[in-house]
């Protein structure tokens, strides 16, 4: 690449054949690949599973979301059922047409899915769910350019730039989404929680933990603009899907183990608008526990993605093309 040493561009080739003698990286790369597709596909997959077997519950739930028509409380979770069950299987089952299609339909749910639930007003929901769509817009981008088997740069020269491309950039915008809105809430909360005055301040453990949200808040904004730029962003994908995938297992292991010694206790229902001050038993706050746990799923799902398909040349690291492994390159 432009601007690398050759002594440098040397050790890396070098550093790249050593690992790849040792680990198979283009088998990694592709088993990657399905579990990336395994994971963001899982909370689709969840949802429909929950309106075949707890169809009662979720005509209950469109009720509870509004909707005044009795039709509608059957008509709209058979269409998520279809919907998703559809989406998901056309997903993990074609890498053509089928595939576009099945990310085509679950983009249109993840824009439907918080005005069917009452969500749209609920910004940790909308913005998840935003992440998701990132997901499977970089999905998306490598469906198009395996079916239109052109180059992500275009045919007309390293100036112009495909539909490819572009549908991968908008993804790396939408997959932070999430995540700048956890770097601002940190934000908020270190600004409100600042003295207002001379003797009103909160205290030594007050400054430290003021200190830690400034320094988290500060730290998320500098990944998230690195996604959005492209600047290593396969590295910070893997690090945010880390991040998740380890905050997810405990946090639900912590309340998997609450409801268990409580089990016969009420929990306020939290992160759903409109059900706020609303405490409902065990079995339904599990329910919502584990349908939040696949959604983090499929948000790993969506970093994974953009670590296995890079960000594309509208970035900083892939302007010049798509990195590719020694192991790729023998094989061809």
């Amino acid at each position: 690449r432009a601007g690398t040493s050759p002594l440098l561009r040397s050790m890396l080739e070098r550093y790249k054949v050593t690992v790849e003698e040792r680990v198979n990286l283009k088998h990694v790369h592709r088993r990657l690949q399905v579990v990336a597709k395994l994971l963001i596909v899982a909370t689709f997959v969840e949802d429909a599973l929950r309106m075949l077997f707890k169809f009662d519950q979720q005509q209950q739930s469109m009720e509870i979301a509004g909707w005044t028509s009795p039709a509608l409380h059957t008509l709209l979770p058979l269409l998520s059922l279809a919907v998703q069950s559809c989406g998901a299987l056309l997903v993990l089952a074609s890498s053509g047409v089928g595939g576009e299609v099945g990310c085509y339909l679950l983009l249109g749910w993840c824009v439907w899915h918080p005005f069917m639930y009452g969500q749209a007003g609920n910004r940790e929901f909308v913005l998840e769910t935003a992440t998701i769509s990132g997901g499977l817009l970089i999905l998306l981008s490598h469906l198009l350019l395996l079916r239109t088997k052109a180059p992500l740069l275009g045919e007309s020269g390293p100036g112009a730039v495909g539909t490819p491309a572009r549908v991968q950039a908008v993804g790396r915008v939408l997959l932070v989404s999430f995540f700048l809105s956890f770097a601002l809430s940190l934000a908020h909360a270190w600004a409100v929680s600042l003295p207002l005055g001379a003797g009103d301040g909160p205290g030594v453990w007050g400054r430290g933990t003021q200190a830690v949200e400034l320094v988290l808040s500060l730290l998320v904004l500098s990944l998230c603009g690195l996604v959005v730029l492209g600047m290593k962003s396969r590295h910070v994908a893997l690090l945010l899907a880390a991040a998740v995938f380890a905050a997810a297992v405990s946090v639900t292991a912590a309340n998997v183990v609450t409801l268990l010694l409580h089990s016969s206790d009420t929990f306020p229902v939290e992160d759903t608008a409109g059900m706020e001050g609303v405490e409902a038993d065990a079995a339904t706050i599990a329910d919502h526990q584990r349908y939040f746990f696949f959604q983090s799923m499929s948000t790993v799902g969506a970093l994974l993605l953009l670590v296995v398909h890079g960000p594309g040349p509208l970035s900083a690291d892939e302007q010049d093309g798509p990195l590719e492994f020694a192991s790729e390159k023998t094989v061809a």
